[in-house]
């Protein structure tokens, strides 16, 4: 079959909690959802980005896309962790094709991967000034010499054919693989004007990942996956209350039990995102130190987004307006098909389906 930017795709995020697929229809209106999904996954399903049960997850996929009879197999996924680099260097003014040929022969100084073992991929962010104290500057270049920015992405081998096997083994043909921070950027621009917005953090709180991502003006300058989720949060409260990690997910999103008291359990969730909060905050020094704009927002995704109160407690800790990110809000949706007050419980949690909803086969 000939593929085209008319091509109808399903969109696969593959969590380490949860799976959720979404299909959405761009026409000259605004978007459409089509479908959305949600599926439980199993414990340990993935671990830190490494898929450690592909028979489960391909059979829960597989159970997934019959209940909302998607009948599409060409797919479009994403991935992150430790596996996946995303960095920003300057280089001389080149060529693509230039462009290609050096990162190929001198790729070592830009990742700590076997140029053999990864997947390399690059987009030139356009001109910038030149400054020789920039710690972004290729060390090859002049600082005299005109000078572009380019986002390199480097991604081992061996992630996205585990994550490949997984989607063909549950009758899928992946056609666009890409990663979770940039879906969720793709998700934001549904409903905001980024290339005006001047600089902002995006942070999905996931599972096992906190995901980051910083622009200024709609272009990334900073990502980086943090390997500390909502899991470490579900994994603390499990302990104080000997509970299963079904209790300790609904104390997160508020509901106390009758053996617990709501102060004691607000003081432990509070307890163990310290741990996220110290390494988001060392992320903006990293920022800040390369930097004069200052961060005018911070805008939230993912189940940690859900716990009540998390938005005012990141806001407070940085002093910087916070907020979560709802796709849902900016999309159309057939109410007699979709629950409306279901599918905007589940908005955080639909971030990076919805924005990898938004590719087409052609899109560059």
């Amino acid at each position: 079959m000939f593929l085209s930017k008319d091509t109808p795709l399903v969109a696969v995020d593959i969590g380490s909690h949860s799976i959720k697929v979404a299909q959405l229809s761009l026409g000259k209106k605004e978007p459409e959802l089509l479908n959305f999904g949600i599926i439980e996954q199993e414990a340990e399903s993935i671990v830190e980005g490494v898929i450690k049960k592909p028979d489960e997850i391909s059979d829960a996929l597989s159970r997934l896309l019959k209940a909302e009879k998607i009948e599409t197999k060409f797919a479009v996924s994403s991935l992150s962790g430790e596996a996946v680099i995303v960095k920003k260097i300057k280089v001389r003014e080149m060529s693509q094709e230039e462009l290609q040929g050096r990162i190929n022969e001198e790729v070592d100084q830009y990742i700590p991967f076997d140029i053999d073992d990864v997947s390399l991929s690059f987009q030139i962010l356009g001109p910038v000034e030149p400054d020789a104290s920039d710690p972004d500057l290729d060390e090859l270049s002049e600082p005299s010499e005109p000078q572009m920015g380019v986002l390199l992405v480097a991604v081992q081998k061996e992630i996205i054919d585990s994550r490949m096997d997984v989607l063909t083994a549950a009758g899928l043909r992946p056609v666009i693989m890409d990663l979770d921070v940039f879906a969720i950027v793709n998700a934001l621009n549904l409903q905001a004007d980024m290339w005006h917005s001047g600089s902002v953090a995006l942070i999905d709180l996931g599972d096992s990942y906190t995901h980051m991502n910083i622009l200024s003006n709609g272009i990334t300058y900073l990502s980086r996956d943090i390997p500390i989720g909502g899991g470490s949060i579900t994994q603390k409260l499990m302990s104080k209350y000997d509970t299963p990690a079904k209790e300790a997910m609904t104390m997160k999103s508020g509901i106390v039990p009758s053996q617990a008291k709501a102060e004691e359990i607000v003081s432990t969730i509070k307890k163990s995102f310290e741990k996220i909060l110290d390494e988001i905050g060392n992320t903006f020094e990293q920022y800040n130190m390369t930097h004069s704009q200052p961060l005018k927002k911070i805008i939230l995704s993912g189940g940690g987004a859900l716990i009540p109160g998390i938005s005012h407690h990141i806001a407070d800790h940085f002093k910087v307006s916070t907020e979560i990110l709802d796709p849902i809000q900016s999309l159309r949706f057939n109410p007699k098909q979709f629950d409306k007050d279901a599918i905007n419980a589940l908005a955080p949690l639909s971030t990076v389906a919805i924005g990898l909803a938004t590719r087409r086969f052609d899109h560059k």
